[in-house]
């Protein structure tokens, strides 16, 4: 009895065996394996038959270096519904286009006059997106004809001339499988620990480990080990199978997509453990997550992107930590962003967890 209590006593060895017992109690759930790992991947594969790549608007990006001639045509190009126009500089719309975020840069170049016979260069993908490049054309030669002959009908045409630029040819599914991976992440923390934790309550099983030689703490880290431990498994399942099997464009460093989603559980796993803490049956935890977490899966940019949302909403959703966690891991997986490149994403998400573990330790009660 005596060697027992010393096994149990050592600090390391407790924290250990209790992490592979949780681990053992998780995966002989198969509705916790269900919901884990196997759901996410539903949700990317179902979103990987949807073919969304070409429907839509056409991206244009414009660099106008003509002056105010250059604004009243560019003016003129705005309101073509075919298109959602984007103005910036010549480097920063081609390094747009590069990443495959523009379907056409237009550069309206210096000295343009409407009237007289100019020469207009796009450049476009026209390898990757052939149909996208080409109803562009046809549609900006069109805008050209209308502007020069509104003012002096008959008067010499501007042209268009395109020349072909190699883009990534990034899909739906590069967009989609970092969203859906932030989303699982979210789930496993807030959902999986608040049903867990408030299950464990109500049997009084956390409330039995106070007359054992188990510290309650020791549980506790040893449940936060296990669950961390999952999510790291989860995360290089999706990211495999979507490099495998989904065409995903990953060009990241997988350690920093680790360390992005470790950040992001940690955050989730405070909210879990708040909830936990405050709901008395599974009956309450459930509103109570989704409160939480509906708004920002509808917001965050997970299924689309948030550029698509009023300015003032999108700058509130800005600082939402399923934003930064999508953000970060997007920008990582498919652009291929440095540790100081998602810096601010990484500061967004430790400023949430602080957050989230404070009102964790406050709220959390064990009966």
């Amino acid at each position: 009895m005596k060697n027992f209590v010393s096994y149990l006593r050592d600090p390391m060895r407790i924290k250990w065996m209790l992490t592979l017992a949780s681990l053992k109690m998780f995966f002989r759930q198969r509705e916790a394996i269900l919901w884990t790992v196997l759901f996410p991947l539903l949700v990317v594969v179902l979103f990987g038959f949807v073919r969304f790549n070409g429907m839509g608007r056409i991206s244009l990006g414009v660099v106008n270096e003509g002056g105010a001639a250059g604004a009243d045509l560019l003016t003129r190009i705005k309101n073509v519904r075919t298109f959602e126009v984007s103005e910036g500089t010549r480097e920063s719309e081609m390094s747009e286009l590069r990443k495959g975020e523009r379907d056409l840069v237009l550069v309206i170049p210096a000295g343009y006059v409407p009237a007289a016979a100019t020469e207009m260069t796009a450049f476009g993908d026209l390898e990757a997106k052939p149909q996208v490049t080409q109803l562009g054309g046809l549609v900006l030669q069109r805008v050209f004809d209308e502007s020069a002959f509104a003012g002096a009908p008959g008067l010499r045409r501007t042209t268009l001339s395109t020349i072909p630029f190699k883009s990534r040819n990034l899909t739906y599914m590069d967009f989609l499988l970092p969203g859906v991976l932030s989303m699982s992440i979210m789930q496993a923390g807030i959902f999986g620990v608040a049903f867990g934790f408030v299950s464990l309550k109500k049997r009084g099983i956390l409330r039995r480990l106070w007359v054992t030689p188990i510290r309650p703490s020791d549980f506790i880290i040893a449940q936060v080990a296990m669950r961390l431990l999952v999510i790291l498994f989860q995360m290089t399942i999706m990211v495999g199978v979507g490099v495998l099997f989904l065409n995903l464009h990953f060009i990241g460093n997988l350690a920093l997509i680790y360390l992005l989603g470790m950040l992001g559980a940690v955050v989730f796993l405070g909210f879990g453990f708040s909830l936990a803490g405050i709901s008395k049956s599974e009956d309450q935890v459930a509103p109570l997550a989704n409160i939480i977490t509906l708004p920002m899966l509808a917001l965050s940019g997970i299924f689309f992107s948030r550029s698509n949302l009023p300015g003032f909403v999108g700058a509130m959703t800005s600082v939402l930590p399923l934003t930064y966690l999508a953000d970060g891991l997007r920008s990582v997986a498919i652009d291929g962003a440095t540790l100081a490149q998602v810096t601010p994403q990484i500061l967004g998400l430790g400023l949430w967890g602080v957050v989230s573990c404070a009102l964790a330790v406050r709220l959390f009660q064990w009966e």
